[in-house]
């Protein structure tokens, strides 16, 4: 079984990754959040940057580009593989975001599928072996019609690997994810693939896995809830509640190498919310309003512990 962590703007970022290395709780490969590629610019973020450049933990990083002009794709994609800590280049085609995707980026390619097709056969054709893959959604809208589209252009485009959130761009991060449609991809395609869509669990990892015949699977929001989720994956213990404080800790003090030469105090909180965004539903009410309004470090690291006041 091979195990990623999905790419989450401003969340699965370098302190994050620092943070699974330390509690040992480590994927098969990282995804950067996504290189914004346009013909005029690469937006060669730094906190993307320092994912690849800075990542010490001995894991593979995959540079995750959106765009929609293959000529700029395939510029960025030759220019971030040229980079020493890059295994290999991701291309967007699941992002919701109405900002990227009005622009055509990220599932906004699934509207305009000769252009998706244009674009994954570009960048298979001038990428080496093993070094591209794709992460997709079900398609725009409506799965049941635009899927077996999307499948033909993933099979001739054939990719090394590709991730498929179970979800249309429509469903956004609603609903429940059909894992039916990423077994009829196995059934499909040549290449591994992953499946992707509310794996927060060992049961609910097994299940996916046994209904869909998946190679693996693609984990975001719920590793940031649970970040020990792929130690349980290769047959590790749960987490104790003393290891889920360690982590916040453990957290809050990557977060602070990265940020404090920056931001104030309240900005290094803020950026914390980022990730206890996906974990307020294990806090009790009290503790979550106050997390949530927290504007000392301390305060936080307290509330974090032992609770609301």
């Amino acid at each position: 079984m091979r195990l990623l962590l999905a790419p989450m703007q401003d969340v699965t970022d370098l302190a994050f990754m620092r943070t699974l290395q330390r509690i040992n709780s480590l994927p098969d490969a990282f995804i950067t959040a996504y290189f914004r590629s346009t013909p005029t610019t690469c937006a060669l973020a730094e906190h993307n940057l320092r994912c690849i450049d800075e990542n010490e933990t001995g894991v593979p990083v995959l540079a995750q580009l959106a765009g929609s002009d293959a000529p700029a794709l395939l510029r960025d994609a030759a220019m971030l593989l040229a980079r020493p800590g890059v295994a290999g280049i991701n291309l967007n085609a699941g992002c919701p975001s109405p900002l990227v995707n009005r622009h055509g980026a990220g599932a906004g390619l699934l509207r305009d599928l000769p252009r998706f097709a244009e674009i994954a056969w570009e960048l298979r054709r001038a990428l080496p072996a093993g070094q591209f893959s794709i992460k997709c959604r079900l398609g725009w809208e409506h799965a049941e019609t635009e899927f077996p589209r999307i499948l033909e252009i993933l099979a001739a485009a054939a990719p090394d690997e590709v991730g498929i959130h179970a979800r249309t761009r429509r469903q956004l991060y609603g609903g429940f994810p059909d894992f039916s449609y990423v077994q009829h991809a196995v059934a499909t395609l040549t290449c591994p693939v992953l499946a992707n869509g509310d794996i927060s669990t060992p049961a609910q990892a097994a299940a996916c896995l046994q209904a869909t015949g998946a190679a693996g699977l693609l984990i975001g929001r719920g590793a940031v809830r649970n970040p020990y989720l792929f130690r349980q994956l290769r047959g590790g213990p749960a987490p104790t509640l003393e290891e889920m404080r360690q982590y916040y800790s453990i957290l809050v003090e990557e977060t602070g190498r990265i940020l404090l030469h920056k931001r104030t105090e309240k900005g290094h909180c803020n950026r914390m919310k980022k990730y206890l965004a996906f974990c307020y539903p294990d806090f009790s009410p009290e503790a979550e309003y106050q997390l949530r309004r927290c504007t000392s470090i301390p305060e936080m690291l307290r509330i974090l512990e032992h609770g609301a006041a």
